[in-house]
């Protein structure tokens, strides 16, 4: 058995969720990354977030053996009812690796080259203003 390799740092004001990468991520890693979510999706009325704003600048990709595990937790993802979800810093692996999760879904999927871009979008988002 393997330790878990990536970490994360979620936070949710909804409608949003702010969602932060680091490393890279092998099966193990996601499945924390999966329970964090849902863990803090229960502090919140269902369907309470509506946005996820994703920071890739320090997110290194996953290992072969996560992808089942990212697309099984996509597949849920999906089902929560996000209208959007907004990658920051996604760097053009990651951004071909999440076009192609997102491909079959209603859901908005963007991506901005920094938070200033962002912000150029969203510019009354505090959280992205005073954290990233």
């Amino acid at each position: 058995m393997f330790g878990a390799h990536g970490e994360f740092q979620i936070c949710s004001q909804p409608p949003t969720m702010y969602l932060k990468l680091f490393g890279s991520f092998n099966n193990e890693g996601i499945n924390l990354l999966t329970n964090g979510v849902v863990n803090e999706l229960s502090m919140h009325p269902k369907g309470a977030v509506k946005f996820v704003v994703v920071n890739l600048e320090e997110f290194e990709l996953i290992t072969v053996d996560s992808m089942d595990s990212l697309e099984a937790y996509f597949a849920s993802v999906k089902e929560r009812g996000y209208e959007r979800v907004d990658y920051l810093y996604a760097n053009i692996i990651a951004k071909n690796m999440f076009e192609k999760v997102w491909n079959s879904s209603d859901v908005e999927v963007n991506f901005y080259k920094d938070s200033e871009n962002y912000l150029q979008q969203h510019p009354d988002d505090e959280y992205i203003k005073n954290y990233w």
